[in-house]
């Protein structure tokens, strides 16, 4: 008897550590470099923030509910609605006149393993770019999304369906290209578009070297099957020559002039590489313009 007692003793703690180590890996990887940004037009206090993030990593913990001051729950869901991917997995949030929020996920028993998947996924994409030079990860990642993700006939798809599928509109390639720059501390912006027939679409917004630049991956993909980069860096006269003739932030403000030319170059992209710490484009004419990284 004592030795049956001894057995199950033992199997006991086994289990115990087993589960532990699971629960270790899943806060491994609910808490893989994830940081909860937000769209860079935005400007809110410090204690906004924090709440916004608190409201994400709620959602990353697959919590029920978080505690916050309800005087900032105007600003954290803007910044929720209007920035966060994983805000697709929840159905609902409700405040309470106690200081709590409600989350209510659309999926009760998958939600955990849809937050760790995207997490996961946007470490993956991070990491196949990753670079020391700011300019080079954002020539990398940009080349990621405009080649493999592909347009979808659903024209409300999501930044995580997005990044989880493969597919997407103009707004949510945008989501993705910002959302990946801004976990590698890129200041980035949502910017929506009229075109001159009358077509609402998105393009990206980057702040790289201290200057301001415009990005259309959607029009990159349709263009040349998102090879080249003949819409990456691009001026504020760059876009109005591809056929755009307003650009407002996410928050209604006018989006911001974009001027430099150093990537210039790229409107003739014929092809390009990295190669020595420099982006290598060749134009049309064959001639190679060097752009430092």
């Amino acid at each position: 008897m004592k030795k049956i007692i001894a057995v199950l003793t033992v199997l006991c703690i086994a289990v115990a550590v087993f589960s532990a180590c699971g629960k270790d890996k899943k806060s491994d990887a609910q808490n893989n470099s994830v940081l909860y940004t937000y769209d860079s037009a935005y400007s809110f206090e410090d204690a906004s923030i924090r709440a916004y993030s608190e409201l994400c990593e709620a959602v990353v913990k697959g919590d029920s509910e978080v505690r916050m001051n309800m005087g900032f729950i105007d600003d954290v869901l803007q910044l929720y609605y209007t920035s966060f991917p994983l805000k697709f997995i929840v159905e609902s949030l409700n405040p309470s006149a106690e200081g709590v929020l409600s989350i209510k996920y659309k999926d009760e028993e998958k939600h955990i393993n849809q937050a760790n998947d995207f997490i996961s996924k946007i470490a993956s994409i991070k990491e196949e770019a990753e670079d020391e030079s700011d300019i080079a990860y954002a020539v990398k990642l940009y080349s990621y999304i405009a080649l493999s993700v592909k347009p979808s006939a659903n024209s409300s798809v999501t930044c995580y369906e997005t990044v989880m599928t493969g597919e997407g509109t103009s707004f949510s390639y945008a989501n993705m290209f910002e959302y990946l720059m801004q976990q590698k501390g890129i200041k980035a912006y949502h910017i929506l578009c009229e075109t001159d027939s009358g077509e609402s679409k998105a393009i990206s917004a980057a702040e790289l070297g201290g200057e301001l630049y415009y990005f259309d991956l959607y029009s990159e993909y349709e263009d040349n099957g998102g090879k080249l980069l003949k819409f990456f860096g691009m001026t504020s006269e760059d876009v109005k020559n591809s056929g755009i003739k307003s650009t407002i932030y996410t928050n209604k403000q006018t989006a911001a002039d974009a001027s430099d030319l150093i990537f210039e170059a790229c409107r003739e992209c014929k092809s390009w590489e990295i190669k020595k710490n420099n982006l290598l484009i060749t134009k049309n004419d064959g001639n190679v313009v060097q752009i430092a990284l």
